[in-house]
């Protein structure tokens, strides 16, 4: 039970949370199909949760999230193999996704696990990092040229009714790391695994594999690219926050128009870098 004197900021929070998840959502409406899988792991949970749980351990949450970070990486692969194993019964592929995250989540919330979250972390980033320069370089070796930009602009009423869902995924995935944050107060790592719940990619998979054709082909490896931006914002951004809180939960006076100004901003750098790193990998 959240006290009636937080529940105002809770409330707020998931708003802001939601409105920010729905900027990012419309500044990558008209990417290209390999930026379309980078973006499966795009930091936006992670981001608004660094941010509004104030009461937790930066560096332990950012720990908690890497192992599972990795895991979202290659959970295009698994997604892609369930369907087209099972067909048109895409709901049960979403639903082992879910269940093999949930059983590393919970495995890595061992207690006989703990003493080893930062060496995993580490081997985690070791493995994004490897995956990536494997996924990049197969990209590459594709030959296939930039595909031209959409030359039909979409209106922010066709925008909103196209990205209902995955905005409600969003808000839902929100409420259950706020509340596990509220209900757990040192549960520092689980908040940072709870942010990489991976409810809005495989959203996104569903979207992506059926409503916009991508190529199944080319979409996992794309998506072992995407961590590598998370991983580099999760580290700016934990690195800016330090300057204006404590890990004893101390805020700066002016910690919210700052933090959200700098999650703004460096939501945007990963964005570009994105972007940009799919560029790369098209030919010419």
């Amino acid at each position: 039970m959240v006290p009636t004197g937080e529940l105002l900021p809770l409330i707020l929070k998931l708003i802001l949370g939601t409105l920010a998840f729905v900027w990012i959502l419309w500044t990558v409406r008209d990417v290209n199909p390999r930026a379309v899988g980078m973006m499966l792991t795009f930091p936006a949970l992670n981001g608004v949760v660094l941010l509004s749980v104030t009461d937790k351990v930066v560096g332990e949450i950012v720990v908690g999230i890497f192992p599972l970070m990795a895991f979202n990486g290659f959970l295009a692969w698994l997604f892609v193999a369930l369907r087209r194993r099972l067909g048109d019964a895409q709901g049960q592929a979403m639903a082992v996704c879910l269940l093999a995250w949930t059983a590393l989540a919970a495995l890595l919330e061992w207690r006989a696990v703990w003493p080893y979250r930062f060496a995993l972390a580490v081997a985690a980033a070791l493995l994004i990092l490897a995956s990536a320069g494997w996924a990049f370089r197969r990209l590459c070796a594709s030959g296939k040229g930039l595909p031209p930009p959409s030359d039909q602009p979409e209106t922010p009423r066709a925008f909103i009714a196209d990205r209902a869902g995955r905005i409600a995924l969003f808000f839902v995935s929100l409420v259950i790391v706020s509340a596990v944050a509220h209900v757990w107060s040192d549960a520092h790592s689980l908040v940072g695994r709870l942010s990489a719940l991976p409810l809005v990619p495989l959203f996104v998979l569903h979207w992506a594999v059926n409503a916009r054709r991508t190529d199944l082909d080319e979409l996992p490896v794309a998506a072992l690219l995407g961590p590598v931006g998370a991983a580099g914002f999760l580290f700016a951004y934990a690195f800016t926050l330090g300057f204006i809180r404590t890990d004893s939960g101390v805020l700066h006076p002016g910690y919210w128009p700052v933090g959200l100004a700098a999650l703004l901003i460096e939501w945007e750098l990963t964005r570009l870098a994105i972007i940009g790193l799919a560029r790369l990998t098209y030919r010419g």
